[in-house]
């Protein structure tokens, strides 16, 4: 016998258009303001869901600004994120509980299979557990939970979607059910200014690497005045760390930023050198490749602070995202968020793994023409589709003929193709069955490739739709690294594939 709760939330994700990615999060004792302003929206500009639908609508598929939906169930506020991710950050949940007493809590999922339930209380995080591997958790106090999980389908058991397991726990910790139709509901809502990131993560509080002079400095004034400093101490702290110290052409560039000028332009040429010398080791690469940002302005001064190279010692790693940090805070705001001009959808953002990828194959694919930049696209679209399983199915068929082909996709509403890779549908199509009737029918291994599907549908259908870029080498870049997620980061994989295909 499964868990009733459980089951009760896994039917409601099944219906819900909105299961593929979201954020729930419950607070208690504060109203309706008081939790609007901990996400970082403005009580005073509170929608009607009708009114905030026609802002969204303007905004391309995948840029569309941070929002919030506020429900009431109970005595516990529910702030409610479709494909949104605030009330999963220590920053949000923090400032929520601080608001209310003292307690917040949050499920979270989004479309590459990050899946969380998040637990404050105290102003500190107690508990951040993985709803699809439940064994892996952080936190002060990661088994602060474990009497109110017992029983609960975690990891798929009993067929059970993961976050259903996480909305029976919560309603466990805030003895309330959501209402099944909550989505369908005349919920006010309003448009977020993402909370800024704490100067120093909850994790790093009190730890010795922080006693360093120069960086309590910098706590003490994050100020604009302060980045060049900032920007030539988090350099030496790379350079040093990946063991670049002694090369000529990144002790000049320490130099010019330690003097808060521009670099020699030969600078660039000579670590353009370095970076194709270290062709193999990506952490080195990736380290180059961060220094050079720092050196030569873009007219950004955030992508100075680019973090593609993943510190190793932990100290320089606290000092790097505590400066990082800083320099965020002592650069101007971002301007209001105005609706774009419609157009392609685009890309998530792209995680250091898959920019280190894309270094090595970046400098080959531009140099091809853009004929073949479009053929090599339009594989990399069908082979994501195809290791996701979706090639086969009624819908995926003429999407990627008209492909080959080179025609626009025939999706005349996109956000229509999310439904149709929802858990229910991919079960539905791949068996026949709706997903509350297949019971024992499948073997385990059917069950474990029906659950990868699921996992890996939502970046292979967004790999399609980057295919549609009017410029063939964007096209290319967006496509190669999403196909790259449907490959589960297996680099040389795909890029042995392709150079088969295409060299």
């Amino acid at each position: 016998m499964g868990d009733e709760a459980a089951e009760y939330y896994d039917r409601m994700l099944v219906d819900a258009d909105w299961s593929e990615a979201f954020c729930l999060t419950f607070v208690r004792g504060l109203d309706e303001s008081g939790l609007i302003s901990a996400f970082g929206g403005d009580p005073a500009k509170i929608m009607s869901p009708v009114d905030l639908a026609q802002v969204l609508d303007d905004f391309r598929y995948g840029e569309e600004p941070a929002t919030l939906l506020v429900a009431t169930v109970g005595d516990w506020r529910v702030g409610i994120e479709v494909n949104g991710c605030q009330g999963c950050r220590p920053e949000v949940l923090r400032r929520a509980a601080r608001a209310g007493d003292g307690t917040a809590l949050s499920v979270f999922r989004n479309v590459s299979g990050r899946s969380e339930f998040t637990y404050v209380t105290g102003d500190r995080i107690q508990a951040v557990i993985d709803q699809i591997r439940p064994e892996r958790r952080k936190g002060v106090d990661p088994e602060i939970l474990d009497a109110l999980m017992a029983g609960l389908p975690f990891a798929h058991a009993d067929d059970i979607i993961p976050e259903a397991a996480g909305f029976a726990l919560a309603e466990r910790v805030t003895g309330v059910r959501l209402p099944f139709d909550l989505l369908e509901q005349d919920l006010p809502g309003v448009i977020l200014t993402p909370v800024p990131d704490d100067l120093v993560p909850e994790g790093g509080r009190g730890l010795a690497a922080l006693d360093h002079p120069f960086v309590r400095r910098m706590l003490g004034a994050p100020t604009r005045e302060n980045l060049p400093a900032m920007l030539a101490f988090r350099s030496r702290l790379i350079a040093e760390d990946a063991d670049l110290l002694g090369e000529p052409a990144v002790q000049e560039l320490l130099s010019a930023l330690d003097e808060d000028r521009q670099a020699p332009p030969e600078v660039r040429s000579r670590l353009r050198e370095l970076h194709e010398r270290l062709a193999g080791d990506l952490q080195a690469m990736n380290a180059v490749q961060d220094l050079a940002a720092a050196a030569f302005e873009t007219g950004d001064p955030a992508e100075r602070f680019g973090t593609t190279y993943a510190i190793r010692d932990s100290d320089r790693s606290l000092q790097a995202v505590v400066l990082r940090r800083c320099a965020r805070h002592a650069l101007p705001a971002a301007a209001p968020v105005t609706p774009p001009a419609p157009g392609p959808v685009t890309a998530p953002p792209r995680t250091a793994a898959t920019s280190s990828a894309y270094a090595v194959v970046a400098k080959e694919f531009a140099a091809w023409e853009p004929e073949k930049q479009r053929s090599v696209t339009r594989w990399l679209a069908r082979r994501a589709f195809e290791v996701a399983g979706l090639d086969k199915l009624d819908w995926a068929r003429p999407a990627l003929e008209a492909l080959d082909r080179g025609e626009p996709l025939p999706f005349p509403d996109r956000r229509a193709v999310f439904r149709l890779i929802s858990a229910a549908a991919l079960v539905t199509a791949t068996t026949g069955l709706p997903l509350d009737q297949l019971e024992n029918r499948l073997t385990e291994q059917q069950r474990a490739d029906l659950r990868e599907r699921i996992d890996r549908a939502p970046m292979a259908v967004i790999t399609i739709f980057n295919t549609a870029n009017p410029d063939p080498a964007r096209a290319l870049e967006d496509t190669f690294t999403t196909a790259l997620e449907t490959f589960d980061g297996r680099t040389e994989d795909l890029l042995a594939e392709l150079r088969a295909e295409f060299c």
